[in-house]
């Protein structure tokens, strides 16, 4: 692969396989929008970079990715998505259709391309591309595009790739008066759990960031460790062993771990004041052929491999079959164990402490021993609330969450994950302004 600059955005991408060998495509988040509202002035555009010059850059390192796209510009504005490799002002191939569509899947050659959000042919809206990720009471998001929703109890490696790269996650059971409508994927209701903490092994090192160890969550922010010793990490990042840099937003408490092969974790935290709860996101550019939750799905499977690289098969027609699948033999084989974990514990607990191997209950009684029930909101709600800027990948799922939580707090949650940047630069000048397509 080709080594472009560390700080290069990266677009979402998915795994491409035949016969259970994959080319892994991968990308962060990459997002743009458009607003030609005012008359007479130029149309104005802001995205996921600081800088407008990468405004809607990403690096293809494979054959295939997601878009999506809303607009929101009149009837007579453009409504399609084109990419570039000669930059945002250049428009050379159409992912979209003459009606418009809201999405899709696109085969492109690998390197640099942009979203090319700064010509006539793309109207007013947000344009976006996006990778593997884990949200909310955990949407799956896997390395070839598939979604799917994982609401186990315990400690579960999201990503592995046997060479140095790992990444665990703590899920922590939420009570609620009722459980998720069926998942797309699964055909699964659930009971939810939220990401409380991260592990992440990079090389011989392994990184934390988790709350309290004594177990009270502190609104002030995680705790961030390196081999078990609280780290200060300032505004430049910190540079581990094998030269892996972290580095941690002050404003948003944002992990960022940049490895050396341009591999990325995001890990962003977000606080729930009514329940004195920090819950996380995670955005991942993995290296190639990772396994775990968030592994690719084969086109003859249902979920992803199991921990020893075999099949779990395709998926069962019983809804009991399923929930064993997906919830014992899956879930079981993906738990980390007291020889494996990356975690960082408080004295006298261990993995074991955070285990609950029978959530979500089949029975879909989503009840705690001494926990309140979340109160859900409607769906007209939870819309208003996910509303606006978010992107359309992640726009589903907020509404999801927010709808069962009741947590309106998601809505701004969602848009510290997508990578808002308050910026705006406008479209360079000398082209005619009567078509407000441009």
């Amino acid at each position: 692969m080709v080594n472009f600059q560390r700080n290069m955005l990266r677009a979402t991408l998915l795994s491409v396989g035949t016969a259970g060998a994959f080319l892994n495509a991968h990308a962060d988040i990459v997002w743009v929008s458009k607003d030609c509202s005012l008359p007479n002035t130029p149309c104005t555009v802001q995205g996921s970079s600081s800088d407008p010059q990468k405004l809607g850059r990403f690096t293809l390192t494979g054959s295939s990715f997601n878009w999506s796209a809303t607009y929101t510009g009149s009837p007579t504005e453009a409504k399609r998505f084109w990419v570039s490799q000669g930059g945002a002002n250049m428009a050379t191939n159409e992912l979209s259709t003459s009606s418009g569509d809201l999405g899709g899947t696109a085969s492109l050659s690998t390197g640099v391309w942009y979203i090319s959000i700064r010509t006539f042919l793309m109207g007013s809206g947000s344009y976006s591309v996006s990778g593997a990720t884990v949200l909310g009471d955990p949407h799956i998001t896997t390395t070839n595009g598939i979604h799917y929703d994982f609401q186990g109890a315990g400690e579960f490696v999201l990503l592995r790739d046997g060479s140095g790269f790992e990444v665990q996650s703590r899920m922590t059971p939420v009570a609620s008066g009722t459980p998720l409508p069926p998942d797309p994927h699964t055909g699964l209701s659930s009971c939810v759990s939220l990401n409380t903490a991260a592990a992440i092994r990079v090389g011989d090192q392994r990184i934390t960031y988790e709350p309290n160890l004594s177990g009270q969550p502190d609104p002030a922010g995680l705790q961030l460790r390196v081999d078990g010793k609280s780290v200060a990490v300032g505004a430049g990042g910190k540079t581990l062993i094998n030269g892996t840099r972290v580095v941690r937003d002050a404003r948003t408490g944002e992990l960022r771990v940049e490895f050396r092969d341009e591999s990325l974790v995001r890990v962003i935290p977000h606080w729930w004041p009514d329940r004195s709860l920090w819950y996380l996101d995670f955005d991942f550019t993995p290296p190639d052929r990772s396994t775990g939750i968030v592994g690719p799905i084969a086109s003859d499977g249902w979920l992803p491999a199991l921990a020893d690289g075999t099949s779990i098969g395709p998926q069962p027609a019983p809804l009991p079959d399923r929930y064993k699948a997906l919830y014992v033999k899956f879930a079981d084989s993906w738990r980390v164990s007291d020889t494996t974990s990356l975690f960082d514990y408080a004295p006298g607990t261990s993995t074991t402490t955070y285990t609950m191997k029978a959530w979500p209950p089949e029975d879909g009684k989503c009840a705690l021993p001494f926990a309140v029930p979340v109160q859900g909101v409607s769906e007209d709600i939870a819309e208003r609330v996910c509303q606006g800027a978010i992107i359309p990948t992640l726009k589903q799922s907020c509404v999801q969450d927010v709808m069962l939580t009741g947590n309106r707090n998601m809505g701004k949650g969602y848009l510290v994950t997508q990578g808002t940047s308050k910026f705006k630069v406008k479209v360079p000048a000398g082209r005619p302004t009567k078509n407000k397509g441009d």
